[in-house]
């Protein structure tokens, strides 16, 4: 009996059975004519207790069925057909019926002893806390229709009541499933305390206050075979003091791949908005790469470097912009390859309306001197987020250029775009070209600096980032752009 109330707590479930109303293991002389139904028994949708092979209720072979319809209480044997459970028959009336309870129990191998049998899984009942990781709670009403057989699945998971039931001749299938859990915690390296200050900033709540190496807040969508089926976030907390737990179903026998996606919340514009940053894949018992903690951490930025995760700085960024080319094509006026207006950007962002200095990172492709350009506005930093052309370009040597143009005393503007130019696909020949000359030594050195030592280079704090602006509406599997894809520099 200790088993069986130990479960009990976990489930938080009140069994108030009369003792005029024990559990049947016939049905009443009315109900005997009347159409058979039975259940097989299958995994809940989605997950939520972690389980290992000595804990999993599903590697337990399961004995009888507790059955409550219409108030009345009913046990049913289960048997396994090629590993999945069933119960025997029942017999209901046709009609509108209500499945109220159903737990699936083992008798601990003392079939005629009941003191230790013990609850192995049940179905949730709507609005508790594991009701979301099944796709009918209960109460469910059904109907039994005469002499058409039907097969229906109720979930099943552990340490729970299980659910759902639909019948005439009907078979509850016995779906199994094992909640998994996986906690995650954040840092967010930001390098303005005052951005992170302002009315409204949700991390004002932090006990340590504004800090630049902040605990992250952030939610985690999970999807199970590309169906988003939960979501979880850490608003409650502020973020600190504890990971975020995320629970997710594991159905067995069944291939199922899992996506976690994180979003942060960070500063957008003059607010604060969640922003996504990774994804994590998973299939079936796979568990994230981590540290032996158990805990999948990140660092947005590079305050903590020892994170299983470390991704680069957030830039807070407008979605658009749009974007002019003015003045002299090559060389503009700031020391880029052109001078690039920026007009209808908001306030509160990293950019604002102006003129900047701007290159290109596509030589055979053209763009118009005046015309004005509706963009999309991307971080380098996260080049995975841009079009598939835009995927291509090594945005790590680009960045590593602009920050190390002290290595080059005397340099031209024309030697940094032709060191770009460089890198496109197919490359430039090194003929002149739109206002750049002949490949030039210090072109060539540049280039093959970048490729040396810009492979995976992280922008420091107060470096130096590319900006990139690509056409509004630009379809995220475009294999070529439309026009030359430029960008400006900025402080991230």
């Amino acid at each position: 009996m200790k088993k069986l109330a130990l479960i009990l707590t976990v489930l938080g479930l009140v069994f108030a059975f009369a003792a005029c109303n024990k559990f049947r293991t016939t049905e009443p002389a009315s109900q005997q004519a009347a159409q058979g139904v039975s259940f097989t028994i299958a995994p809940g949708q989605t997950g939520g207790l972690k389980s290992t092979a000595s804990t999993d209720c599903f590697l337990q072979t399961a004995n009888y069925a507790k059955i409550t319809i219409d108030s009345k209480h009913y046990v049913r044997a289960i048997f396994y057909v090629d590993g999945k459970p069933y119960t025997n028959t029942l017999q209901l009336g046709t009609g509108l019926h209500s499945l109220q309870e159903f737990t699936i129990w083992s008798d601990n191998q003392t079939p005629n002893d009941s003191t230790d049998d013990a609850m192995l899984s049940a179905v949730p009942h709507t609005g508790s806390a594991y009701s979301p990781y099944v796709s009918s709670p209960l109460d469910i009403t059904f109907t039994v229709e005469a002499f058409k057989k039907t097969q229906l699945p109720v979930e099943a998971i552990c340490y729970q009541p299980s659910n759902y039931t639909d019948f005439g001749f009907t078979f509850f299938q016995i779906e199994q499933v094992t909640v998994r859990e996986q906690p995650f915690f954040g840092d967010l390296c930001i390098k303005s305390i005052a951005e992170y200050s302002i009315t409204g900033s949700p991390y004002l709540a932090q006990s340590n206050g504004i800090q630049l190496d902040l605990p992250a807040i952030f939610k985690i969508e999970v999807y199970r075979n590309n169906v988003l089926k939960n979501t979880f976030n850490n608003e409650a907390w502020n973020g600190e003091g504890q990971p975020l737990k995320v629970l997710y179903a594991d159905r067995q026998g069944v291939a199922d791949n899992f996506e976690f996606k994180l979003y942060v919340k960070v500063r957008k514009g003059p607010g604060f908005d969640y922003v996504y940053f990774k994804s994590w894949t998973i299939s079936d018992a796979q568990v994230i790469p981590q540290n032996s903690d158990g805990v999948c951490d990140f660092s947005i930025g590079y305050c903590n470097p020892n994170a299983d995760y470390v991704l680069p700085p957030w830039i807070n960024l407008p979605n658009t912009a749009t974007y002019t080319i003015t003045g002299a094509y090559g060389p503009g006026s700031l020391g880029g390859y052109v001078d690039a207006s920026l007009t209808n950007v908001l306030s509160g962002y990293e950019i604002v309306n102006g003129t900047f200095a701007s290159w290109c990172c596509d030589h055979q492709t053209t763009i118009n001197v005046g015309t004005a350009y509706n963009m999309d506005v991307y971080s380098s930093l996260y080049p995975a987020l841009l079009p598939a052309f835009g995927q291509t370009i090594p945005w790590d040597k680009i960045n590593w250029l602009l920050n190390h143009l002290d290595w080059y005393p005397g340099y031209h503007w024309y030697d940094l775009q032709g060191a770009i130019w460089l890198f496109d696909n197919p490359a430039w020949d090194g003929v002149a070209h739109s206002s750049v000359p002949n490949l030039t030594a210090m072109m060539t050195q540049m280039h093959n600096d970048a490729n040396a030592y810009g492979a995976n280079y992280k922008v420091p704090t107060g470096g130096w980032a590319a900006v990139v602006f690509i056409p509004t509406g630009t379809p995220p599997n475009a294999p070529t752009p439309t026009i030359q894809t430029m960008f400006i520099k900025l402080d991230p």
